[in-house]
């Protein structure tokens, strides 16, 4: 048996080596990200409603394709003239690495679901009571214990889910102070103390922290996306797609109409990444109208003044401007 081995490997040694050369160069991961022109996600496939009406048009999200970088990926990135390498550094708090990365997009995603849900809910008049609520860590801004996902259960033995109650400890401590924070880990309780710094003329922990909700709503909707989406960019447009289908309004008038935007939970349109290629994506789709935050309203003007594309750009500030524009 050893002399086959042998004999098969003296054989077959230069295309054996080969194989394992290109099996690395195409898998191994680079630190890079490369973004390029996106497309579009029907958020009618996304919700779950009995009620859900259909209406001629679409409303719908966009997205920017991006992928991590291999060795061939990277060579494309320099010839494909859509196709921007950006460091990972561009896409970390600290020193994440892109799992860690990716665990807290999805944790966004969640957010900006539950912000739609509570914006579209309150707008419709229709029953939101919230359940429960979590503070959930996105982020850290240097090396420490505490982890993305970590739920946050106490600080200095105070039980609490109100991130207001954490502000409010840590301006009332001393730069240097310690605070006790006891977290949730996956089901298993663990206790950290975090020094409070002097961060940007103001104190901080160096933590990210969102406050992700569950609620009581009637009537009742779901919205699922796929394991490989993530991310705040569409709650915008999850609020309106929502708000259309609770309230009856038909927003679409038989337009194709795409959009971005991240929402909090007082209605107010946020600044995304990646116009340009949401931009571009809108336009292969043949989107009749893109809605965009302010922030990022001048740079789509300029995409669609540049390469000449046949669409509506509106700007949006909050989620009634864009219920307002839409109505008409």
């Amino acid at each position: 048996m050893k002399d086959k081995l042998i004999k098969f490997w003296k054989e077959n040694r230069f295309y054996l080596l080969s194989l394992l050369i290109v099996i690395f160069i195409s898998n191994y991961r680079l630190p890079y990200y490369i973004s390029a022109p996106g497309g579009i996600i029907d958020i009618s496939d996304r919700i779950e409603y009995s009620e859900l009406e259909e209406y001629d048009g679409s409303l719908n999200m966009l997205y920017v394709t991006q992928y991590e970088a291999t060795i061939p990926l990277y060579l494309m990135s320099q010839v494909l003239a859509d196709w921007d390498l950006e460091s990972i550094k561009e896409n970390q708090i600290s020193n994440e690495n892109h799992s860690e990365i990716d665990k807290r997009n999805k944790i966004m995603l969640d957010n900006s679901i539950n912000n739609a849900i509570y914006v579209a809910y309150n707008a419709s008049n229709k029953k939101i009571d919230v359940k429960d609520k979590k503070l959930l860590v996105v982020g850290t801004l240097s090396d420490m214990d505490l982890k993305i996902g970590d739920e946050i259960l106490e600080i200095n033995n105070i039980k609490t889910d109100d991130f207001d109650i954490i502000k409010e400890i840590i301006t009332e401590s001393n730069i240097g102070d310690m605070l006790e924070f006891k977290i949730k880990r996956n089901e298993e309780i663990k206790t950290f103390n975090l020094e409070v710094k002097e961060m940007d003329d103001s104190k901080g922990i160096g933590v990210v922290i969102v406050t992700n909700y569950e609620y009581e709503i009637d009537p009742k909707i779901e919205l699922k996306f796929k394991k490989s989406e993530s991310g705040s960019s569409g709650g915008m447009m999850m609020a309106l797609s929502i708000y259309s289908a609770i309230s009856g309004e038909d927003l679409l008038k038989g337009r194709n109409i795409a959009g971005t935007g991240t929402i909090d939970i007082e209605g107010n349109v946020g600044e995304i990444d990646g116009i340009k290629y949401k931009i571009m994506g809108a336009y292969k789709n043949n989107m009749d109208v893109v809605l965009v935050p302010s922030a990022n309203y001048k740079e789509a003007k300029e995409v669609v003044k540049k390469k000449k594309y046949d669409m509506e750009v509106v700007e949006v500030k909050t989620f009634n401007d864009a219920i307002e524009y839409l109505s008409k």
